[in-house]
């Protein structure tokens, strides 16, 4: 593995050296990479961190997506899409990447798929999060709940409550998105000590779990969860999240009025990361930390330069967030001491337009917020054009309608589950009382009528040959030879001295199934039988017991265990455990 990925990027390296002489486009370049394995392009292209791969990566993307169109994997082609949708969003094309993320939802929604299209549906929440548009991120956050909750997928319940998290705060309720990341944190500490894949995961509601605190006004909090990130971060090559704990140490200072000490966060931070490594959202925090700074400091000009680039981004970006309200607080008090009416007005307009904003799409209203600068006092200083502003009791009757459909429909996923639980536990109850042996020794004795009246003439086969492979196959079974792994039909026709054809044919017939859903079943039959009385081999995973009795995959095993007995290996080994303490008590 570590060698093919060696050479791969000597391809690249050698194709960006010899392009004058060599003339290689992307696209042969792409068709290359392609006849890699699946693993081995996602390895390169997550060994790719800094922007500056950028291009190296969106080819192993394409190389991955070109692989997975060729070989019609839906699947893949999805999580080529992610790539290709996560690599736009770190270049704030957003555009781009949720185009990417839709088509992944198109092809995947019918797919029954473990991860998809909750992930799409997570992806698209996170982009429209960062561009604050609130209202249709918590649609997509539904969405992917939904799928998530149906799949019983932990980790993606848990990105959603991170998200929730998020959102309760941007709403005010702090109280409650403290205890939400609280469990957050608990979460994927514990992933975190089993497997150090969620190092990532574990720094980021850290992170989030600071700022909370931070909106809370528990700056010491604050304080000691950014250091623990921090030590964290210095550990990953991915920097990402150490600039951005440093700007909340940054903001931290300041809420404290410790504003030199402040600012010297945020220089240091800008001093270890170029301006190309922070996205526009953090250059945007910068700048209106920067100008709170400069204004508590008296350095007019300063902040102005940077409150007006704030107010520039917000606009254009359509990007608005709670706390930005004291950026225009401090624009109006700064013309009004100039007397500067006309600029004043302007940006009690824009105030008020921020205000209406966060109504409708943030439903962010607290006595806080309004403290210095209220709105009788911005409508009086507006000569009483507006005489009161009243909140919209429409938005409020939409979101409860929202809230309400949701509620609705998580009931009906509950009732759901609770249908399915009834229903798995009856064929659990059949399990364990051999009604499925039943059922399969009544079939077997049924094959053997049949085969009686079959003449072979009806197959087109010997009654020699057809007779020695019948017995072939009862040895076969009666010696368990099914647990081997990578059974084929041409192996076990080599086996039993004939020909692929007639082995496959002949089960077809005289087992009325085809050769995997054959030996599939028997695997299940053997492994049932072997949970119920051999206590050891319930302690084994999943993944082990697959292993055991000849499947490749988790996967496999899984699918197979339900297609033979319409529940899932986890939930009959959950069962039998339950009736095993239930016997000692």
């Amino acid at each position: 593995m570590i060698k093919n990925k060696f050479v791969s990027t000597c391809l690249l390296t050698f194709f960006g050296l010899n392009i004058t002489h060599a003339q290689l486009s992307n696209t042969k370049k792409i068709q290359l990479l392609a006849e890699e394995s699946y693993q081995e392009l996602l390895e390169n292209y997550n060994s790719n961190d800094s922007k500056s791969d950028i291009e190296t990566d969106q080819l192993y993307a394409k190389a991955f997506l070109l692989k997975a169109k060729e070989e019609n994997n839906p699947i893949k082609i999805a999580d080529a899409y992610y790539m290709l949708s996560d690599l736009y969003t770190k270049t704030s094309k957003n555009e781009q990447a949720l185009a990417y993320a839709d088509s992944i939802i198109a092809i995947t929604k019918n797919k029954n798929n473990y991860s998809y299209p909750a992930k799409a549906h997570l992806l698209k929440a996170k982009i429209l999060g960062s561009q604050s548009n609130f209202q249709d991120s918590m649609n997509e956050l539904a969405e992917a709940n939904k799928y998530a909750n149906i799949n019983k997928n932990e980790d993606q319940q848990y990105q959603i409550k991170y998200f929730i998290a998020i959102l309760k705060s941007n709403l005010g309720q702090s109280e409650e998105s403290l205890k939400l990341f609280k469990s957050i944190v608990e979460y994927y500490e514990n992933k975190y000590q089993e497997n150090r894949e969620y190092e990532n995961e574990y720094i980021r509601s850290l992170y989030a779990y600071g700022i909370a605190f931070n909106t809370s006004k528990k700056y010491d909090s604050v304080q000691k969860i950014n250091d623990k990130a921090i030590q964290l971060s210095l550990r990953t090559n991915d920097s990402s999240y150490y600039n951005r704990l440093l700007l909340s140490s940054a903001s931290v200072l300041y809420n404290k009025k410790e504003y030199k000490s402040s600012l010297d966060s945020i220089r240091k931070l800008q001093k270890i990361s170029s301006s190309r490594s922070n996205n526009d959202a953090t250059k945007n925090t910068i700048n209106f930390l920067l100008g709170r700074i400069f204004y508590q400091q008296k350095k007019v000009d300063s902040s102005l330069h940077y409150l007006l680039k704030v107010d520039s981004f917000a606009f254009k970006n359509k990007f608005f967030f709670p706390s930005i309200r004291e950026n225009y607080e401090l624009l109006i008090q700064h013309y009004k001491k100039e007397k500067n009416i006309e600029k004043q007005l302007f940006f009690i307009d824009r105030l008020l337009l921020v205000d209406s904003i966060l109504d409708n799409d943030v439903k962010y209203l607290s006595s806080q917020i309004n403290e210095e600068y209220s709105k009788p006092n911005l409508i009086l200083e507006k000569q009483q054009i507006i005489e009161s502003l009243e909140k919209n009791n429409i938005t409020k009757i939409i979101v409860l309608v929202i809230l309400s459909v949701f509620v609705l429909l998580l009931v009906i996923i509950i009732i759901r589950n609770k249908k399915k639980q009834k229903i798995y536990q009856k064929r659990f109850q059949e399990l364990l009382e051999n009604k499925k042996s039943t059922e399969t020794k009544i079939t077997k004795e049924k094959e053997v009528q049949t085969n009686t009246q079959k003449k072979p003439k009806e197959i087109g086969i010997s009654e020699i040959i057809v007779n020695d492979i019948l017995k072939n196959l009862e040895r076969f079974e009666e010696n368990n030879d099914f647990l081997q792994s990578n059974i084929s039909v041409a192996s076990l026709a080599k086996r039993f001295k004939t020909n692929s054809k007639y082995l496959s044919k002949i089960i077809n017939v005289h087992k009325d199934k085809s050769f995997s859903n054959y030996v599939n079943e028997l695997r299940i039959n053997y492994v049932i039988e072997e949970l119920k009385i051999n206590t050891k081999f319930r302690k084994y995973t999943i993944r082990a017991i697959a292993n055991e009795i000849g499947f490749n995959t988790t996967e496999a095993f899984s699918k197979s265990f339900y297609k033979t007995t319409g529940i899932y290996p986890s939930f009959f080994m959950k069962q039998l455990e339950k009736q095993e303490i239930s016997k000692k008590m």
